[in-house]
C-alpha cells in the first residue's frame, strides 16, 4: 500500500527545481484532536435534535465553523508557497550533503510555521512574514561515492491551532556529488611518482635573491658575490652562492597502487589529494581513461576529487 501511494505521489508530483504549491498538489487532514472535535459536534447535533434546543443548535454550529475556518487556514498557510531548489554540496561518502532551498510566497501573503525536510533526518522550521523569501539548509546523509540524487523531500505546516496538518512534496531535481571516503591504505603504497623524488638546488651564479650559504672563492667571481663578513674573519676569500629550486611534479598514479578493489583505491587517492592539496604541493592525477595535468589550488583539488568521485559512473 506504501508503494502504491509513493508511486502515485511520484507521478502527480515529479522532480523539478521549483514548483508552487496549490490545491493540486497539497494535502490536509485532521489529526486525533480535529477527529475528537468532530464526534463532539455529531453528538450536539444529536442532542440538539432529540430536544429541540436553539442553545445546543448554536453551540454545535460554532465549533463546527471554527473548525472549518482552521483547516481552511491551514491550507492558505502553504497555498501560494514557492520552493526552489539552488545546489546540494559536495560531501565524502558517510558524511551529510547540505540542500540550499528558496521559500517565497506571494506579496501579502505571509507564511507561519512551515516545515521543510526529511522528518527521519533532518527538518527546518520557518516564517515568511518580513520577507517575501528566505534560503534554508537542510541535511542528509550519504552511503556511497558518486552523483546521489537528492530524495522527496515533505512540506508541511500545523499553523494556526494544530487542529489540522497540511502537506507536500518535492523533490529537487538535483544531485549532490560525493566524494570517496578519505581513507588511506594502512599499506601506504609508492603511488607519488616524481621525476627525481625530491627537491634539487641549482646554484645560479647571478640575478637569483635566494641565499643558498658560502663557498670558496673562484677565478672570475665578482666583487658583489664576495662575502667580505668571513674575509674579515678568515683572511680567505669566499663567495656567496644562490640557488633556485625547483620541485619536480608530484602524480597520483593509479596503476601505482599496489592493493586490489576499486573503492579502496579511490578512497586512498582521495586522501592523497587532500593531503597534497594542504601541504600546498604540485600534483596531478592518474585514472584509468583519464588524465588531470599537475596543478594546485582549490579548483585543482575540486577537479581531483570530482574525477575520483564519478570514476566508473554515468550522470
Amino acid at each position: 500500500m506504501r508503494g502504491l501511494w509513493t508511486n502515485w505521489v511520484e507521478r502527480r508530483l515529479p522532480a523539478s527545481r521549483q514548483t508552487t504549491l496549490n490545491q493540486r498538489q497539497i494535502f490536509i487532514v485532521p489529526n486525533k484532536l480535529a477527529g475528537a472535535m468532530s464526534g463532539l459536534i455529531l453528538l450536539l447535533f444529536v442532542l440538539a435534535a432529540n430536544f429541540q434546543n436553539s442553545l445546543i443548535y448554536i453551540v454545535c454550529f460554532w465549533l463546527l465553523a471554527l473548525l472549518t475556518l482552521n483547516i481552511l487556514h491551514t491550507y492558505h498557510n502553504l497555498s501560494g508557497l514557492t520552493v526552489r531548489a539552488i545546489r546540494a554540496e559536495p560531501c565524502f561518502a558517510g558524511d551529510h550533503t547540505t540542500v540550499e532551498l528558496e521559500l517565497s510566497r506571494p506579496a501579502g501573503n505571509r507564511k507561519y510555521a512551515i516545515i521543510a525536510g526529511w522528518p527521519e533526518q533532518d527538518v527546518v522550521r520557518v516564517d515568511l512574514i518580513d520577507n517575501q523569501a528566505t534560503r534554508i539548509k537542510i541535511t542528509h546523509p550519504t552511503i556511497r561515492r558518486g552523483y546521489f540524487q537528492i530524495p522527496q523531500l515533505k512540506i508541511s505546516t500545523t499553523y494556526p491551532t494544530g487542529l489540522a496538518v497540511a502537506w507536500s512534496y518535492f523533490t529537487p531535481a538535483i544531485q549532490a556529488i560525493v566524494y570517496p571516503e578519505a581513507k588511506a591504505s594502512p599499506v601506504q603504497p609508492h603511488d607519488i611518482n616524481t621525476d627525481a623524488g625530491k627537491d634539487q638546488g641549482i646554484e645560479i651564479p647571478r640575478g637569483s635573491h635566494d641565499f643558498g650559504g658560502i663557498r670558496e672563492y673562484r677565478h672570475g667571481d665578482t666583487h658583489r658575490q664576495m662575502h667580505w663578513g668571513k674575509y674579515a674573519q678568515t683572511g680567505e676569500l669566499y663567495t656567496k652562492a644562490f640557488v633556485d629550486y625547483h620541485t619536480d611534479d608530484c602524480w597520483l598514479d593509479w596503476d601505482a597502487l599496489n592493493f586490489p578493489g576499486i573503492e579502496a583505491r579511490l578512497s586512498h587517492l582521495c586522501s592523497r589529494v587532500l593531503e597534497l592539496h594542504e601541504q600546498q604541493r604540485t600534483y596531478g592525477l592518474r585514472l584509468p581513461g583519464q588524465c588531470i595535468e599537475p596543478d594546485h589550488g582549490e579548483a585543482h583539488k575540486t577537479r581531483c576529487l570530482h574525477a575520483l568521485a564519478t570514476y566508473g559512473i554515468t550522470p
